[in-house]
């Protein structure tokens, strides 16, 4: 049985890792860390691959940027990063600021 969670968590990662990669990394890439890994480690990490940072996501292990060089996508998956996601996909995962607002006004 652990044999079988472990096959379809190694499964569900390798569909992430591959389905969610941004089609045109020069446009911008949301690139994910491990969650332990501190903000300033994942800003490091991003940017020494040559990526120009943009923004943090909504976690601090999760940093948006432009990168600056073709082979960054390689570079930063051998800095530590888990997953690279194409930026609007990654803000489709986080709650804007209009629709809470709008759900703040909704509850009082």
């Amino acid at each position: 049985m652990a044999a079988l969670a472990g096959f379809a968590a190694a499964s569900f990662f390798a569909v992430a890792r591959i389905g969610l990669e941004p089609r045109d990394p020069s446009q911008g890439v949301g690139v994910i860390f491990a969650p332990w890994t501190g903000a300033d480690a994942a800003f490091v990490r991003a940017v020494e691959a040559g990526g120009r940072f943009v923004r943090f996501g909504g976690l601090p292990f999760v940093v948006v940027v432009m990168p600056e060089a073709a082979d960054y996508v390689d570079r930063v998956k051998a800095a530590g990063a888990l997953l690279i996601v194409d930026p609007l996909v990654l803000a489709a995962c986080l709650p804007s600021s209009s629709s809470s607002a709008q759900a703040s006004k909704s509850s009082q």
